[in-house]
């Protein structure tokens, strides 16, 4: 993204790092057998003659009492042949289900900010997904999807530092230290922030500042934020136009609407 003269730069939407490629399910006849599937093909373990059914080569009749007798022995193979296949499935990322504790475990989910965090099952699988394919988070918009993921909304602004020849006098640009970029500014949507009051807060125990909930994703947004640069929290400020009561936007005397801070 080129830089603006006179403004910094702030990124607001995401972007998937991958394409989520839909595959169809490979069953077979074996994957979820009724007893019906199975019943032919085990008639034909027991041995042929009018003993046993089957007088010159026959098939045995699906009604005899050996029939019906073979299909209470392999009705546990239909839960057997049903378990194995979804077994086998989980061995895969699409197929995870019953054992994402277990693919947690061995990459090292949750992450540590989110460790005692109820999440939901579709969060949880993004974040193993983002792990198994080893997806990098080192652009802004990575970071904004990052905490979308996570259910939070963010927007990121990198200040600049006024640049002789490039930067525009009353702009955004500010005067100081090129190390100044090393920071960049998150503002996360709906943070609750609180602070320590005296006669209500107890010392040891409430901390002078906090945003709730939103600790978390600033937590690991500073645990996956490049070594050089440092993450400063700023309150999201949400603006909606003055109006009255008409609805008619009031205006200032060069037309610009009159914006307030909610």
């Amino acid at each position: 993204m080129a830089r603006d003269p006179a403004f910094n730069t702030v990124t607001r939407s995401g972007r998937e790092r991958y394409a989520k490629l839909t595959m169809a399910d490979p069953q077979d006849a074996l994957s979820a057998p009724s007893n019906d599937d199975l019943i032919s093909a085990t008639l034909s373990f027991w041995p042929s003659g009018p003993a046993w059914g089957t007088p010159d080569g026959q098939a045995m009749s699906l009604t005899s009492n050996l029939a019906r007798f073979t299909r209470v022995l392999i009705s546990d193979f239909e839960w057997l042949y049903a378990r194995a296949w979804r077994l086998m499935r989980e061995a895969s990322l699409q197929g995870v289900s019953e054992l994402l504790p277990d693919w947690e475990t061995d990459y090292g989910l949750p992450e540590p900010c989110f460790a005692d965090a109820e999440q939901t099952t579709a969060q949880r699988m993004t974040a193993l997904e983002r792990k198994v394919r080893a997806e990098g988070v080192t652009h802004p918009e990575d970071f904004v999807q990052l905490a979308a993921d996570y259910g939070f909304e963010i927007e990121i602004e990198e200040p600049a530092i006024f640049e002789c020849g490039f930067s525009e006098c009353g702009g955004e640009h500010t005067t100081g230290s090129y190390i100044e970029e090393i920071y960049w500014i998150v503002r996360i949507n709906g943070a609750a922030f609180s602070y320590f009051e005296c006669g209500v807060g107890e010392c040891g125990y409430d901390p002078l500042f906090s945003i709730g909930e939103a600790e978390r994703i600033l937590c690991l947004l500073r645990q996956m934020a490049p070594a050089w640069t440092q993450v400063v929290l700023e309150p999201w400020i949400n603006l909606a136009a003055l109006s009255p009561e008409d609805g008619v936007i009031l205006v200032d005397e060069y037309g610009n609407a009159i914006a307030v801070t909610l």
